[in-house]
């Protein structure tokens, strides 16, 4: 109860508050760091975020992959989409790993270049995998770079992911991805200026002899002339796509060839009176004349109608649908 003060103590210290002789806190408090400039040319908040229908391009893209990367490495490979993000491009290059293959590709008709890198670990295990290893050997990776053998290796890994991209994409918009060239060092590298805003895909690939990520880098200056495009959930709102498929396929089941039989009656005989037949013997049925006869699609009961012949032809004309 020392720290009180006392009712004395209070009054003297208000007087000298009032007065200015005791010294208080300003509103404004001082501050150490620099004042940073807000930069308007970056989109408010993140552009991702405003662009669903990139979010089903990504899905299709990873099941691509999930199909033809097996094929080529015949192994057994799972790919997924690890994150999403949308960054200056600066801080992008400054998270890149140490050694890397960064392979540029343009996606015509949009401008600009995109950016495929390939780290070091997920290079390497696809060589393994190539070559039949089984990611028991750890190869050094800090200070080195590709092989030829590695190259050839990457060149064809980038080559399928372009094609499963172009087709990924092709919901939305047609495009031609073609690879332009690879570099090491992300400074030669440079598909747009620092401060310029990209959006960042980040996949991770399990093989058998290890894995690694995959990330895909694309300004956002080279989809803002579709951002429309990419707004809306193109899949549930494409009507034109919807009617194609439709007449598509109630063509191809006009197409479907289905067995038709009538049963004209039906006659039970021992096996005595089976040896016994001959030619020109006559089975009596259990169906009369003038009756309507059963009518089987692929074995099931569906119709019933009279038999007649029409062009020559055997035929049945049916009187009944059954449900």
């Amino acid at each position: 109860m020392a720290n009180v003060l006392s009712q004395d103590e209070v009054d003297s210290l208000l007087e000298g508050i009032s007065e200015g002789a005791v010294q208080t806190e300003t509103d404004a408090p001082e501050s150490d760091g620099e004042i940073k400039a807000y930069d308007f040319s970056m989109p408010a908040g993140p552009v991702h975020l405003r662009l669903p229908a990139m979010g089903i391009i990504n899905e299709r893209f990873v099941g691509f992959l999930r199909t033809r990367l097996p094929m080529v490495s015949r192994s057994v490979i799972d790919v997924n989409l690890s994150s999403t993000e949308s960054v200056k491009f600066g801080e992008f290059c400054l998270s890149i790993p140490l050694p890397s293959s960064l392979n540029i590709f343009k996606m015509e008709p949009l401008r600009g270049y995109s950016l495929l890198v390939l780290e070091g670990p997920l290079v390497f295990s696809f060589v393994e995998s190539f070559f039949g290893g089984r990611g028991v050997s750890h190869a050094k990776l800090e200070g080195r770079g590709f092989t030829t053998i590695e190259t050839k290796i990457v060149q064809k890994i980038v080559k399928i992911v372009l094609n499963d991209l172009q087709e990924a994409w092709a919901d939305v918009q047609e495009v031609n991805a073609t690879f332009t060239r690879s570099e090491m060092d992300p400074q030669f590298a440079a598909i747009v200026t620092p401060d310029d805003v990209v959006i960042v895909n980040k996949y991770l690939i399990d093989l058998e002899s290890g894995s690694g990520s995959m990330t895909i880098c694309t300004p956002y200056t080279s989809i803002e002339p579709i951002k429309n495009k990419l707004q809306t959930r193109f899949r549930s709102e494409s009507v034109e796509t919807d009617k194609a498929w439709r007449i598509y396929l109630e063509k191809k089941i006009l197409e479907i060839t289905l067995e038709l039989s009538c049963t004209m009656g039906r006659a039970t005989i021992n096996s005595k009176e089976l040896l016994e037949m001959k030619v020109d013997d006559v089975i009596p049925l259990d169906q009369n004349i003038g009756t309507a006869v059963d009518v089987n699609i692929e074995g099931l009961l569906k119709f019933r109608g009279y038999p007649g012949s029409c062009n020559n032809k055997k035929a049945v004309k049916i009187s009944e649908k059954i449900y």
